[in-house]
């Protein structure tokens, strides 16, 4: 697991559940630490963990997880495309590490970090990549072409 992620709660036996957060533009992994404690407070059996974008923001720090210079609808779905690959591998070295499947797994998104996760769970292919995915502030880069029976929006 990364260095790039906060812990908030890994349980004293195997988890149950994990937790995976991911913050807005501009922000960093702590920024999601009190949505991370009352969820674990609710689930004591979860790895919580709130996860860094990967690139230092350009509009007054923090880091993001894809440009926002220039802008628009098509350059958002390009962007997004480019950093799912890294995104979605991350998310299952978490699983692997947990030993927890996506019917085991939560994404939950804040603005930015909302489009991210809606997007790997929607470009995870035959393979589901979470169980639920909470989208806060957030939307699609671009619209799905079909239902993910295996998630939960």
């Amino acid at each position: 697991m990364s260095d790039a992620a906060l812990i908030i709660q890994q349980p004293a036996g195997p988890a149950r559940q994990l937790v995976l957060l991911f913050h807005g533009v501009g922000a960093d992994e702590a920024d999601l630490r009190s949505v991370g404690e009352r969820l674990a407070r609710e689930y004591p059996q979860a790895l919580v963990a709130s996860l860094r974008a990967p690139h230092r923001g350009r509009f007054g720090g923090g880091y993001q997880w894809f440009a926002l210079e220039d802008i628009d609808d098509d350059r958002r779905v390009e962007r997004v495309a480019a950093e799912m690959p890294a995104f979605v591998a991350r998310i299952r070295e978490w699983q692997r590490e947990a030993g927890l499947g996506a019917d085991a797994t939560v994404l939950i998104g804040f603005s930015q970090g909302a489009i991210m996760a809606l997007e790997a769970a929607s470009h995870a292919g035959d393979e589901a990549l979470a169980g639920r995915v909470v989208a806060l502030s957030g939307r699609f880069a671009r619209l799905p072409q079909a239902a993910w029976p295996a998630t939960t929006l």
